[in-house]
């Protein structure tokens, strides 16, 4: 009797059953009933957040719509403010507005006030510059003060030591007498006199000094400061500052002192003056300007001999390479033999040339 034939495949889920124990089926639970508080059972859990979100949207979708089919109201301001407008230009000074966040325009704010027994009405920027100037009032009025209170201090100190003089003269005989003999002394005739002549060399000397100034004003200014320019143009590495500090000097070696002390240069030092413009400040002027226009010279004449040797170079490799083959190499045995001595002047250019190019190849 023939074998039972066995199929694979259900010996294979045979084997699977066996190894693999069958799930337990337990009934369905019942579903329970949606509440406004618990969220339903089918849906994932959400944070409070996003299950939030939903619900403002939802608030505000009515407003939303709305805002968009009607044209934007304006801004209601909360009872006791006032929009006020800025001041941009025509500000009467500059100064500018901070809070706490930063500068803030000008607003045009009328500020209304007693002053001097009147109510005045002016705008903020109006007040700013009324307030600047009451600072430079009370700034110049603490000055005067001060000067007012040295003044006085001076005057008391004066009125002190006239009294204190007083004093002595009324309890001192000695003292009284020796004043009253120096006052007889003072107001004599001979003293009078003394006085009256020296008040007049004074005056003759004022009047001689302002003669002499004069005549200093116009030399220097007709003759030195023109030798100064004609110097400065002709030398221009010479400053007019250098010329003047010089002439300076030489004017101060050939003052004199008046007799009220103060110095001049007499009309007659004028020549000595010219002889030094133009033998010493002159000569000192050119060797000051040779020596500052030498470094320039060199500097320039050392860039234009490198900028000839670079233009040389350049022809030189230009010339090159139209006469020379490229990838040859010219040796000595290659180059051409010195020519006869020319006999035509064809003969004479052929050879002149060929000694240019020949030097210029090298």
């Amino acid at each position: 009797m023939p074998a039972p034939v066995v199929d694979i495949s259900d010996a294979i889920n045979d084997a699977v059953s066996a190894a693999m124990p069958a799930p337990e089926v337990s009934p369905p639970e019942p579903t329970p009933e949606p509440t406004p508080e618990a969220p339903v059972a089918d849906e994932p859990d959400a944070p409070e957040e996003a299950a939030d979100a939903p619900v403002e949207e939802e608030a505000d979708a009515p407003v939303d719509e709305t805002a968009e089919d009607e044209a934007p109201s304006e801004v209601v301001l909360p009872d006791g403010f006032v929009a006020v407008p800025s001041v941009s230009e025509g500000l009467a000074t500059e100064f500018t507005l901070r809070d706490e966040h930063g500068e803030v325009e000008v607003p045009a704010l009328i500020v209304e006030y007693k002053a001097n027994g009147k109510v005045r009405q002016d705008r903020l920027d109006q007040v700013v510059k009324l307030a600047q100037w009451g600072v430079y009032n009370q700034e110049r009025e603490q000055k005067l003060q001060t000067e007012v209170q040295q003044q006085i201090t001076q005057y008391e100190q004066a009125l002190a030591e006239r009294e204190a003089q007083m004093e002595r003269l009324l309890s001192d005989e000695d003292y009284r007498e020796r004043v009253y003999e120096a006052y007889l002394a003072e107001t004599s005739p001979e003293r009078r006199a003394e006085r009256a002549e020296q008040e007049i060399a004074n005056l003759r000397v004022q009047h001689e000094m302002q003669t002499i100034s004069q005549s200093g004003e116009r030399f220097y200014d007709n003759e030195v400061v023109p030798a100064i320019r004609m110097i400065t143009d002709a030398l221009p590495t010479v400053s007019v500052e250098e010329l003047e500090a010089k002439i300076e000097m030489a004017l101060q070696a050939h003052a004199e002192v008046a007799p009220n002390g103060v110095p001049y240069v007499s009309p007659s030092r004028y020549d000595a003056i010219r002889k030094y413009i133009v033998e010493d400040l002159a000569l000192w002027a050119q060797a000051a300007h040779v020596r500052r226009s030498q470094p320039v010279q060199a500097a320039k004449a050392n860039a234009e001999l490198e900028r000839a040797q670079v233009e040389a170079q350049k022809a030189k490799r230009m010339v090159g390479q139209k006469l020379k083959p490229v990838g040859s190499t010219v040796t000595t045995q290659d180059r051409p033999k010195a020519a006869a001595k020319p006999t035509t002047v064809d003969d004479a250019v052929d050879s002149a040339l060929s000694s240019i190019l020949s030097s210029i190849r090298t």
